[in-house]
């Protein structure tokens, strides 16, 4: 795809998201310093922006309107995906980034100052440690891990009627079987998330206790 009908892509899919130019300008630094800092920091396969902003940054909003609530925990956000996008794009909501490897928080520290992001926290360390007094209306994750392990380490998190939205490639057959043999009280919905300039499968997995 060349680069004009990209950018073209991104413009017009921002303006869905309600996205103003100052959003605009810092999703496309944002890729700029992932591909400036890839080496360095080890972020990311894809090597071009123009692959990032669809692969990466339209990939992550994909899941905005599943949203819910104003605290969000983004698990294993490595480059800061998908919580760099939606905390761009939702400046009014407080997200915060966790991932236990040291690199990406440093990377995710020089591109939370220089964007001058302020409604996002960063946590150098694994779910596990996390203290359980630490709750949140939405945790997101994207590859991160299986939805077992993803549920079973995020679920305590979570505040009254909060949700898991885990998103994967191709449908899960096998992981949600592999959930719902958990017994858990639990709902899980799964939609198909429609990502422009993008052909390959995308799901998202929405997992909600029962009250």
């Amino acid at each position: 795809m060349e680069n004009k009908s990209v950018k073209n892509i991104f413009k017009k899919e921002l303006i869905k998201h309600s996205c103003i130019n100052d959003a605009e300008i810092k999703l496309l630094k944002f890729c700029d310093y992932i591909k400036k800092s890839n080496k360095l920091y080890n972020l990311t396969s894809i090597k071009e922006i123009e692959d990032m902003l669809i692969k990466h940054v339209l990939d992550s909003l994909s899941i905005k309107k599943f949203i819910k609530g104003n605290n969000i925990l983004d698990i294993g956000t490595g480059a800061g995906l998908p919580g760099i996008p939606l905390a761009i794009t939702l400046p009014d909501y407080k997200f915060s980034l966790l991932d236990s490897n040291n690199k990406k928080i440093i990377f995710l520290n020089h591109v939370k100052i220089n964007l001058n992001i302020i409604n996002i926290d960063l946590l150098h360390k694994r779910i596990e440690s996390l203290d359980s007094n630490n709750l949140f209306d939405t945790v997101v994750c994207r590859s991160y891990a299986s939805l077992v392990k993803i549920y079973s380490n995020s679920s305590k998190h979570l505040n009254k009627d909060g949700i898991i939205v885990a998103m994967k490639g191709k449908f899960p057959k096998e992981e949600i079987n592999e959930l719902e043999g958990l017994k858990e009280d639990i709902v899980i919905n799964i939609e198909r998330l429609n990502v422009a300039g993008l052909s390959a499968d995308r799901h998202a997995v929405i997992i909600q206790k029962k009250q």
